[in-house]
């Protein structure tokens, strides 16, 4: 029987990545574990959807834009639900290790008659200048009643996004002409199992944002599994642990689909997720970068991104801006149920370069037991 210590796990990371040497030029531009944050929901203080620091609204310190979207909360008449982000006290046990705070983000079981996207909770971080590349980690956890665990579905939810904003516009809104290029990350779990969603924007700013993906040659869906065959640091197999049945999720038959559980584990189990995009050398070069790992196993390697298209100005813009959260295509029962369930983020890190420990090779061993017992210290 294994125990999965979340805790332990973090620490051993840390002193790994402080006992190899870094590059000058290597920095940790912004980290977050929310717990020195004062007590905060979306519709806490303000119940419009944009709320922007520039704008004199109150938002957790060091984080400059949300863009939520609640129906059910206390602040608008339903005193037994959720605002669409919490960052409390007491949701202590919804933070890494049963303590502290974290990002939590609920969904809304919501229509409006239509396939609407509904509850949105996408909170922004500024960067304070442009990178051309950038490494974002966070760690994830999901309620027991996500409904993910047990049901296929068509049903999407947008975690993850990292992207260029112009400074001016609407940084909420691609199709205003104001961002580009953005990465988004999706969850999601239909009849082939969980499937790796992934959106590829283009840019600079108003140019070139619905990217040709099909011509770029990239894959926007995948697996956990056979897809992240040979993705792993020198073509190996990643070896992401199957927490449910123990062996690699790489080794599982492309014909036998992986659950939420096998990726993400059981209620209370928190996953290590991480990003890497690195802009194309010049606009129009299909060279650009990006790369995902779970529990520090790469897992997806796209090489060939022309994240900035050909511009008239021939202008390159850089990385600016990470967004956690975001909108859910989310509507299971019906809207007098007021059905929600939530995921958490924690231990946000963002750098402008990927890890030294992340650079090496990983080295073999033999599949692990999977972890029946979690302990999250």
């Amino acid at each position: 029987m294994t125990s999965f210590n979340v805790r332990a796990f973090r620490n051993a990371l840390t002193i790994t990545m402080l006992v190899i040497p870094c590059l000058a030029s290597a920095e940790v531009i912004f980290e977050e574990n929310f717990n020195d944050q004062a007590d905060f929901t979306s519709t806490m203080h303000a119940t419009v959807a944009s709320q922007k620091v520039s704008e004199g609204r109150v938002l957790p310190e060091g984080w400059d834009a949300l863009y939520q979207g609640t129906q059910w909360s206390p602040e608008t008449g339903y005193p037994n639900n959720h605002a669409s982000l919490e960052i409390l006290e007491s949701n202590s046990d919804k933070a890494i290790g049963g303590s502290g705070k974290s990002a939590v983000n609920w969904r809304e079981s919501y229509s409006r008659g239509w396939n609407n996207w509904a509850s949105d909770s996408q909170l922004i971080k500024l960067l304070g200048r442009e990178y051309s590349e950038i490494y974002v980690e966070f760690w994830v956890s999901f309620s027991e009643n996500w409904y993910g665990r047990d049901h296929e579905s068509s049903f999407t939810s947008k975690i993850f996004r990292v992207g260029s904003w112009s400074g001016d516009g609407d940084i909420f809104n691609g199709a205003l002409d104001a961002i580009g290029p953005v990465f988004f990350w999706d969850y999601k779990r239909d009849k082939y199992g969980m499937i790796n969603i992934q959106a590829f924007r283009g840019g600079p700013w108003g140019e070139n944002y619905m990217m040709d993906t099909n011509a770029a040659g990239l894959t926007t869906v995948s697996n956990y599994g056979s897809s992240t065959i040979g993705m792993s640091s020198g073509g190996e197999n990643p070896k992401v642990l199957d927490q449910i049945n123990g062996g690699y999720l790489a080794d599982i038959d492309r014909y036998d689909f992986i659950t939420h559980d096998q990726l993400f584990g059981p209620a209370g189990h928190w996953t290590k997720v991480a990003f890497y995009v690195k802009l194309n050398s010049a606009p129009g070069v299909a060279d650009g970068v990006m790369m995902q790992w779970i529990n520090d196993q790469r897992i997806k390697v796209e090489d060939a991104v022309p994240w900035i298209g050909t511009n008239i100005d021939n202008k390159v813009v850089g990385w600016n801006y990470i967004a956690i959260g975001g909108n859910d295509y989310f509507q299971p029962y019906p809207n007098d149920k007021r059905f929600e369930d939530w995921y958490a983020i924690d231990d946000v890190v963002i750098r402008n370069d990927i890890p030294s420990h992340l650079k090496e090779t990983a080295s073999s061993s033999e599949a692990p037991n999977p972890p029946l017992s979690l302990t999250v210290e």
